[in-house]
């Protein structure tokens, strides 16, 4: 159905230097932020100094009284420090979870606004695994990355302190850094081909899987359970495999920051020892070089975690990015914004639509129906009338021609406007997960009291009345209700028909009906006929009798055809009656 497409960037930035994802509204507080690091990181100098002041000033002068008020000035840092690192905390946390629903929000509005001729280049699975990428993003756009840059400021402040403090030792753990720096590099290189490997063996693996899901009572029709089981096997085995690969990686990566923590330690304290032994250093200094040493360790090894998260960033940005990026149906300016009066008019003016994978479509459809106006549409599988029932609902924009509903083009009418005036019965009853009571009225959509009175003409109020929960009866929409494929087909159609639209799309919706369901909607269909215009595509014989004029699709071409064939000895509606 033509639907309204989020904003009108299709994807692109909104302006220069925008970024597309970052939602609209979401706010990181960067500045609560930076505060926050700024003041935990110049109260983590009090521990340092206070012990450069005790085992160089303080022990050498025991009857001093200054150790008591350090002692309160140090616990009164580390106290705040704690603090802050507490409150920094609890704002990180709630920025991801606001940023994380913010943008579940705006991937999930581009799915449901995308053009769907667009859609069928991913798999289920994938669109899955690409609304799954969203929570990989958060620590990027929730602060935490930016706290981490600005920890990292002070690390050459550290390393001036410490120079100040020893001299020529500060190249101790200068030079461990940047070796660190250089092999923390190469192994992020590892990391991304690792991650780029598991990430593709995932999309596969759950493509399949939803397929299989989709299709399993096909499977097990034909037997086929243990085949698909050894190829889904064969999948695990190399996600599996792919997994280990980016678990070794990764523990490389962090086994790396320990072991230099390590060593810059053993370095500083080996190296100290023996500028102390010189007179060049005193062990205050050692001390105190020794807790800053650790302290720039910190800010460094956390953005070695960010960099390894960034090679999943980067690949979970791609694809966030290129679902942003999905065309969207928008809705087309109106020259008269009120809605046109529905009566159930339809022109079709040379229009045609092709499928850009196969390259099959329909070309050159030309219809028209007046009000009343009944048409049977028949052909051969496969020759494209599902296909043009879609493009006639607005399901798939056509890519060519005209289609006018009410003497209004089709790509100007807005989702809730359409359906008052195109109503859509197909072949498979589609059920949302909801109650019954849901699912007529299109969630709150639709007014409870037309939805009602569909039901009674269907006698869907009868059958869910028998129910223990009546129309507050949930529904999984799938195989697993307890109700019969039946009465879900005629809930389905009255969701449809509760708007009232003046014209009707009947695709082969009796299939699944039993006799009494079947009896029903042929008598509603026939009561009806001359009132609502109605496309019908059936091959039951009294279905087929309430058309007035026939077209076959052959070959993706609508053609008229005189062979309209009404069987003299079929019942009329009234008799079928029960």
């Amino acid at each position: 159905m033509v639907s309204i497409g989020l904003g009108n960037d299709n994807g692109r930035v909104h302006g220069a230097g925008k970024d597309m994802l970052k939602p609209e509204g979401y706010s990181s507080s960067l500045f609560s932020l930076l505060f926050c690091t700024l003041a935990i990181n110049i109260l983590s100098l009090a521990l340092p100094i206070m012990t450069l002041q005790v085992y160089d000033r303080i022990l050498p002068n025991p009857g001093s009284g200054t150790l008591p008020v350090l002692i309160m000035g140090v616990c009164l840092a580390i106290f705040l420090e704690a603090l802050l690192r507490l409150s920094r905390s609890y704002v990180l946390g709630r920025n991801a979870a606001t940023y994380e629903h913010l943008m579940a929000c705006k991937t999930m509005n581009k799915i449901l606004h995308a053009d769907l001729t667009q859609m069928g280049r991913y798999g289920i699975g994938e669109h899955l695994h690409r609304m799954a990428s969203v929570a990989k993003l958060k620590e990027f756009y929730n602060g935490y990355a930016f706290t981490t840059m600005a920890e990292l400021v002070f690390v050459p402040i550290f390393l001036t302190v410490v120079y100040y403090i020893s001299g020529k030792v500060v190249l101790v753990p200068l030079s461990i850094l940047l070796l660190f720096i250089i092999v923390s590099f190469v192994k992020g290189q590892d990391l991304q081909r690792a991650l780029k490997q598991r990430e593709d063996s995932d999309d596969k693996r759950f493509n399949f899987l939803v397929e299989s899901l989709e299709g399993v009572h096909t499977l097990k029709a034909f037997a086929l359970e243990k085949f698909f089981e050894r190829r889904y096997e064969a999948m695990e085995e190399i996600s599996t495999h792919e997994n280990y690969n980016v678990t070794q990686e990764t523990a490389k990566t962090f086994n790396s920051g320990a072991i230099f923590s390590h060593i810059m330690v053993a370095a500083v304290i080996g190296f100290g020892a023996m500028e102390v032994l010189q007179g060049n250093l005193t062990t205050g200094g050692l001390i105190a070089t020794l807790l800053l040493s650790g302290r720039i360790m910190q800010p460094v090894q956390k953005a070695l975690s960010i960099w390894a998260k960034y090679q999943d960033y980067a690949l979970s940005r791609k694809k966030i990015e290129d679902l942003l990026m999905t065309p969207q149906q928008e809705i087309q300016p109106r020259e008269n914004e009120a809605e046109p009066f529905p009566r159930g008019a339809l022109e079709v003016k040379d229009v045609s639509f092709s499928y850009k994978e196969s390259g099959f479509g329909i070309h050159d459809i030309n219809l028209s129906l007046k009000r009343g106006t009944a048409v049977l549409l028949s052909g051969s599988h496969g020759s494209g009338k599902t296909t043009l029932l879609n493009v006639i609902t607005g399901i798939y924009p056509s890519t060519s021609g005209e289609i006018r509903v009410d003497g209004e083009r089709i790509d100007t009418y807005k989702p809730e406007e359409l359906v008052r005036h195109v109503g859509f019965i197909r072949t498979r009853a589609l059920i949302f997960r909801g109650t019954i009571r849901d699912n007529i009225t299109c969630f709150g959509q639709t007014d409870e009291g037309q939805a009602r009175e569909v039901a009674k003409l269907l006698e869907v109020d009868n059958d869910v009345a028998k129910l223990p929960g009546g129309f507050d009866t949930f529904l999984n929409g799938n195989s697993t209700d307890s109700i019969p494929p039946g009465l879900k087909q005629r809930i389905a159609m009255v969701r449809v028909l509760a708007t009232k639209p003046k014209l009707i799309i009947f695709d082969n919706a009796d299939r699944s009906l039993d006799k009494d369901g079947y009896a029903m909607i042929y008598s509603l269909l026939a009561r009806l006929k001359g009132k609502i215009s109605m496309i019908l595509v059936s091959d039951d014989c009294n279905i087929r009798n309430l058309a007035d004029t026939h077209y076959v699709m052959k070959d993706g071409t609508l053609v008229l055809s005189d062979d309209l064939k009404r069987d003299s000895n079929i019942k009329p509606y009234t008799e079928l009656r029960l």
